[in-house]
């Protein structure tokens, strides 16, 4: 009865989603002109292009600058829908593309949550489903869902082949999955080739390494001969020559293989930069400011790895750090308009599924910061996801230039189109509580299901220190970044970095010897009293000082308990 609950928690959320009729917007009119190119037997969408401004200028006609995965999975149903005469605009085809794979993800990640522990997958999975960007778009004709799942598929079919004997048809699959990942956003590639490594962490290496190897290409082979169908050579990728500047052409700045808006690099990509990282993490619309429960799958790929299962703790490392260097390396790390970092989801399933173990150990901990994102992502998802270009748009305390105007919106009854609204039965309130309610049920179903541990002391202390954290994050991360963009400093940053890294340790503190131990981090609550986010020297000092006494005090305790265990030590010696 309770895995029944755990699938039906899953299936309503994705249903509540289903319900939303988000705005069209240039992502979406990128897949939707190709798909309709496709359907005419030509990648040209000369015709269409007045849908999109995502679009790539190429011996003098405009082609989508999407990976092609999208429009491939879109069309045969894009053909049946319009030869019966049906809608098949974008809400439509996201069914197929966005609400259908991200039902099947999250399956999926309740499968591994409960494979790495027992009960507490549908916690990970209505996480990941209600708490993270998957939420908003999940009703979205864009890529990510599909990829992430493609690309989670992958890792699900490989972990399942290490349990037996090696079967090569299951590693060929794991590649084709991986390289249709590929096929439908090119950045999957990062995960491809981690996966690759997990393949052949078992001997026969090269046996193992080619029956990957030949998956991959069979998953790719769908662009490969789109690219040369396109364009004349297997190698060219939608994304060379993308349109930088319409103007009155409609083509008048394209850009080449590098440089974009003057960053050197390979389609817009170069090294990571440290200013880039700190914004995705702690700007407005930062990761961990508006999905802080992702912070905790890093705990949980400790406690993997501690558990033995070191390849797959690997694994979710892996893929972290290079969908996140590969992202802050990016011309645009927010990936223009949208409600957070999007192209950071395909590391999204990894970490949640990671987030089961700590939903065991620490139950209130991860519920609270689980909470705080469903918060987040519900009342973005609700009104309007898409906000501007992060690059020119800040989030400032008071203002609703931002994220806040979600909020605004959101108390105002001004929400997005829903089912509801568009079939003349309600406005506002009436027509969003049906996807309201579908969250409701959804975290409702999952708490049921969920075999949840007595609850303890220390972990109600180390969740309300972790909230606290987390606010105190919330507010002055995107301040103090937001004036070193102002003034071209640095001290914001160093000031985020200690304030983060001095939290972070104070929660590890506390849950090891209680709430006493947050009491060298009390002059951290100075943040949320005085307005240091503009006077970013003082903020630095008291962030490095604070970080520094806590690192003194735990080297001293950690000296005094290895003196202890020495001192153990010696009588043992001694009467042996």
């Amino acid at each position: 009865m309770r895995g029944r609950s755990g699938l039906l928690a899953i299936a309503v959320l994705v249903a509540g989603c289903v319900l939303l009729l988000q705005p069209f917007g240039f992502n979406q009119g990128a897949h939707y002109a190709l798909v309709k190119a496709l359907a005419h037997g030509t990648a040209r969408i000369d015709d269409y292009q007045g849908f999109s401004g995502d679009e790539s200028w190429y011996h003098g006609h405009y082609f989508s600058n999407k990976a092609p995965g999208v429009a491939f999975l879109s069309l045969p149903f894009y053909l049946v829908l319009h030869a019966l005469g049906l809608p098949s605009g974008v809400h439509v085809l996201a069914l197929v593309a966005a609400a259908l794979p991200a039902l099947v993800l999250f399956l999926l990640v309740r499968r591994i949550g409960e494979d790495w522990e027992r009960g507490f997958g549908t916690a990970a999975a209505v996480t990941l489903g209600a708490g993270t960007l998957f939420l908003p778009f999940t009703s979205l004709f864009f890529a990510h869902v599909l990829s992430a799942c493609l690309g989670f598929a992958a890792f699900v079919v490989l972990w399942r082949e290490r349990a037996r004997p090696s079967r090569p048809a299951l590693l060929a699959a794991a590649g084709v999955l991986a390289g249709l990942a590929v096929t439908t956003e090119y950045p999957l590639a990062l995960v491809g080739l981690v996966l690759g490594l997990y393949a052949i962490s078992r001997a026969p290496i090269v046996r193992r390494g080619l029956v990957y190897s030949g998956g991959v290409l069979a998953g790719v082979l769908p662009l490969l001969a789109y690219d040369k169908w396109a364009f004349g050579s297997f190698t060219h990728l939608s994304y060379s020559n993308v349109v930088l500047l319409r103007g009155k052409s409609g083509h008048d700045v394209v850009q080449g293989l590098s440089g974009v808006h003057g960053q050197q690099g390979f389609h817009g990509v170069s090294s990571p930069r440290v200013r880039a990282t700190l914004e995705v993490l702690f700007l407005s619309r930062g990761a961990l400011r508006l999905m802080p429960v992702l912070a905790l799958g890093v705990v949980g790929l400790v406690m993997l790895y501690r558990r033995g299962r070191r390849a797959e703790a690997l694994v979710i490392a892996g893929v972290t750090a290079l969908v996140l260097g590969y992202d802050v390396g990016f011309v645009d790390p927010f990936g223009g308009w949208g409600p957070g970092p999007r192209y950071l989801m395909p590391m999204f399933p990894f970490l949640a599924a990671a987030v089961a173990l700590v939903y065991a150990r620490a139950p209130l901990t991860t519920a609270g910061l689980a909470l705080g994102s469903v918060v987040w992502m519900v009342v973005a998802t609700a009104t309007e996801p898409l906000l501007p270009n992060n690059q020119h748009s800040f989030w400032i305390l008071g203002d609703i230039a931002d994220t806040g105007r979600w909020f605004h919106r959101f108390s105002s009854g001004d929400f997005t189109r829903t089912v509801v609204s568009s079939a003349g039965l309600g406005q506002g309130w009436v027509a969003i509580a049906p996807f309201l309610l579908a969250v409701a049920a959804a975290l409702a179903l999952a708490t049921w299901t969920t075999p949840w541990p007595r609850l303890e002391r220390r972990d109600a202390e180390t969740a309300a220190t972790a909230l606290v954290s987390w606010l105190l994050l919330a507010i002055d991360g995107p301040l103090l970044l937001h004036h070193d963009r102002t003034t071209g400093g640095v001290l914001g940053g160093v000031a985020t970095t200690a304030l983060a890294a001095a939290l972070v340790a104070t929660c590890f503190r506390v849950w090891r010897a209680g709430l006493r131990a947050a009491l060298p981090a009390l002059p951290l609550l100075a943040f949320a009293a005085l307005p240091l986010a503009h006077r970013t020297a003082w903020a630095s000092v008291l962030a490095l000082g604070v970080l520094l006494a806590i690192v003194a005090l735990e080297a001293n305790g950690l000296r005094g308990r290895s003196g202890d265990a020495l001192r153990r030590a010696v009588p043992a010696r001694s009467r042996s």
